[in-house]
């Protein structure tokens, strides 16, 4: 299992190349333990589609700022039957384990595309006085509200059968991982990139295009 102290002791301990080798030497463009690390033991998928888990959290604001990019990365490879790209939302307190279900209910009353973004800006930004799970939901059933929704049949999707599966999928997928802080993108079940490694977001994803590159050339 892939710790925190193990993300930030691989991207400590890479050395430093000296100007001479770095001319006598051709580098990696990404090198392992520092642009990103693998996940021991690796999760099993098959090999193809390769899978590419968007790990992130409606309260984290670092997972709010790689969106964009994530989102733009997966209508690229949207049309590549090779690649599959996966949101799995994350809930790091008890507290917030509505969140991976709200996502997932704007997905099954068909309201991504025009509520997921605008959700998480509010979530981010806006002034919250939340101390209970209670709390949270009353105010999430508020702005549902407000956005067109009706209240007691989003609460019923919160609750449905597809909703829960799904919210328990997504935890199962980063357990598995050993995620435990995001924004991170894992690929293929072996691998684990993240901002806080690379050092950009865009960097991020240029990494996991270059691992899905690097798992195709692969025998």
């Amino acid at each position: 299992m892939t710790s925190r102290r193990d993300l930030l002791a691989g991207a400590a301990t890479i050395g430093v190349t000296s100007p001479a080798f770095c001319l006598a030497t051709e580098p990696k463009p990404f090198v392992e333990g520092k642009d990103f690390i693998l996940v021991d033991p690796p999760v099993k998928y098959p090999g193809r589609p390769i899978r590419v888990h968007d790990f992130f959290a409606y309260t984290c604001p670092h997972c709010y700022r790689l969106a964009p990019l994530m989102h733009e990365y997966a209508e690229s490879v949207s049309s590549d039957p090779d690649v599959h790209v996966i949101p799995v939302p994350v809930a790091w307190e008890e507290s917030f384990e509505l969140f991976p279900k709200i996502y997932y209910a704007f997905e099954a009353l068909g309201r991504m595309g025009d509520l997921h973004m605008e959700f998480w800006t509010w979530v981010i930004r806006g002034s919250h006085n939340w101390s209970s799970a209670a709390d949270i939901e009353k105010d999430v059933l508020q702005w549902v509200g407000e956005h067109g929704l009706d209240q007691n049949k989003f609460r019923q999707t919160l609750g449905s059968f597809s909703v829960v599966s799904k919210a328990r999928q997504a935890t199962r997928t980063w357990k598995n991982y050993g995620v435990d802080s995001t924004p991170c993108v894992g690929v293929a079940g072996r691998y684990i990139t993240a901002p806080h490694l690379v050092g950009t977001r865009q960097g991020t994803v240029d990494t996991v295009q270059w691992l899905i590159n690097k798992i195709r050339q692969e025998k």
